[in-house]
């Protein structure tokens, strides 16, 4: 089975991203989980040690052997990670501007549903130290946070990353009991009933590549086609008994996809089912910047 992988970024690298890269060890290994690959970097990474106190805390979670080297954070290495978690809203920043990669999530947008960051510890404040039992209370605490909060980030990755290729390698059900079925397959695709259904409808398919992609870009154009011939057979059959279908994918967390596999919704329609697709303002524009914003996207999809 292919491994999973996740990565953690903060500023330096010795304390939260480093952190969560061993909570997140010694949970895989106390649930006896090994099909994984985790690691950690900072976006700056000057050296630095490891605070005592962190050690400390680890030694009492029972994470004696520490063998951390701070690593700093490249292009390159985001590409080589399927989950990549920032430990700050100013880590999360830093990638998507300065390294242009657009699926990263904040660690506690994983772990708690909120937009926030892990703080970092101040050593000092207008050239003079903090009182060390503060900075130790403040390790103490945010070290135990990290900690608590692994399990259910753990559980939300691989929900958000990884059902879909579970649901390929044999998982069989959703969550809730709900049973995975296979509604049509072909070589390199597969479709199956989401649990989300509209109320006055009676279905909602999702049709997805076999082998994860993230982004639409990365589709096999071999796999694609057969995505679409999917969807046209599945559509021409629920119009025997509905008016319409829609066909949806959201690509990008922006773009609110929550599964980070590819797939597409085909949600079946009847006149005034009470389904809102379109329903985003309609912006005003002059003739003279439509034409402009026509040329722009032309010479922009020209040059790719």
């Amino acid at each position: 089975m292919e491994k999973k992988s996740i990565l953690f970024v903060c500023t330096g690298n010795t304390f939260r991203s480093m952190i969560a890269e061993y909570a997140f060890k010694k949970y895989l290994s106390d649930k006896k989980i090994t099909n994984w690959k985790v690691s950690s970097a900072g976006i700056t990474a000057e050296k630095q040690k490891i605070d005592s106190k962190i050690l400390s805390v680890f030694k009492k979670k029972g994470i004696t052997i520490i063998k951390h080297k701070q690593k700093k954070l490249t292009k390159k290495m985001l590409n080589q990670y399927d989950i990549i978690i920032a430990m700050a809203k100013n880590h999360f920043d830093f990638i998507k501007s300065n390294l242009n990669h657009k699926n990263v999530f904040l660690f506690n947008d994983l772990a708690l549903n909120k937009k926030t960051s892990i703080e970092d510890i101040i050593y000092s404040v207008n050239g003079a130290r903090v009182n060390r039992s503060v900075i130790e209370k403040k390790i103490d605490k945010i070290t135990k946070d990290i900690f608590r909060k692994i399990p259910i980030l753990f559980n939300n990755a691989s929900e958000r990353f990884f059902l879909f290729s579970d649901f390929v390698n044999g998982l069989k059900s959703h969550r809730n009991g709900y049973p995975f079925t296979t509604l049509y397959e072909t070589k390199n695709t597969i479709s199956f009933m989401s649990m989300d259904i509209p109320q006055k409808e009676d279905g909602h398919i999702l049709v997805i590549p076999k082998k994860r992609y993230a982004d639409l870009s990365e589709i096999p154009s071999h796999t694609l086609s057969e995505i679409i011939n999917s969807i046209k057979k599945i559509g021409t059959s629920l119009s025997k008994n509905h008016g319409g279908y829609n066909v949806i994918l959201n690509n990008g967390a922006d773009a609110e996809q929550y599964i980070f596999h590819t797939h597409f919704h085909i949600i079946p329609r009847n006149y005034n089912d009470g389904i809102k697709i379109e329903v985003w303002k309609h912006k005003n524009i002059s003739i003279e910047d439509f034409i402009k914003l026509n040329k722009k996207l032309v010479k922009q999809i020209n040059s790719d």
